[in-house]
């Protein structure tokens, strides 16, 4: 289960972390800044994201719009210490499907978070991009420029396939490292 973490205090970041390692399988990815996130949850998907609201550089809500400006529908948990109602409906009208106020209860964290898996988070990236004359389609992997397949190894898939997913972006050559080379990621560590 891959989840990315939107946290700038360490110490609450160790605390979702301990809470979460009843899930199996867990993968967590923790960045205590919104464009990182943004840049993460646009590059691969996660089956959920987990915001906070106030980091250093600015809000999870910043980074919650912008990821639905793109079309990543990854299910998002706000997990704030803004807990009035106004705080809690700007969450869930910016596009969160739950939120949690600090302090919390680690059984209540993880219930929601499998709450959200349960209503469909595959639904988080596109499976097929359509630009112009050239078909990508995520699931199957496969390529076609004017109807005709396009024979690509699995790297230049994956270079393909993040492009045709920030067709609207301009990309960085970090940020198609990160995406196609994760395996020399250099940790992010909140501070």
């Amino acid at each position: 289960m891959r989840i990315l973490l939107l946290e700038d205090d360490a110490d609450a970041a160790d605390r979702v972390r301990l809470a979460l390692l009843d899930l199996d399988n867990l993968d967590l990815h923790v960045t205590g800044v919104v464009a990182d996130a943004v840049r993460y949850a646009a590059a691969r998907p996660f089956d959920a994201l987990i915001l906070d609201r106030m980091v250093m550089d600015g809000d999870g809500l910043d980074a919650l719009a912008q990821l639905r400006g793109f079309g990543v529908r990854t299910p998002a948990l706000v997990l704030s210490n803004l807990a009035a109602t106004r705080h809690r409906v700007e969450g869930l009208e910016a596009g969160a499907d739950d939120y949690l106020v600090k302090p919390f209860e680690a059984e209540e964290l993880v219930a929601r978070l499998r709450a959200l898996l349960r209503r469909g988070s595959t639904q988080g990236h596109p499976e097929v991009f359509l630009l112009g004359e050239l078909e990508v389609r995520a699931k199957a992997r496969t390529a076609h420029w004017r109807n005709r397949h396009l024979d690509l190894s699995p790297k230049e898939f994956d270079m393909l396939a993040f492009l045709a997913a920030n067709h609207d972006l301009v990309v960085s050559r970090q940020m198609l490292w990160d995406a196609c080379w994760p395996e020399y990621r250099i940790p992010v560590l909140a501070v």
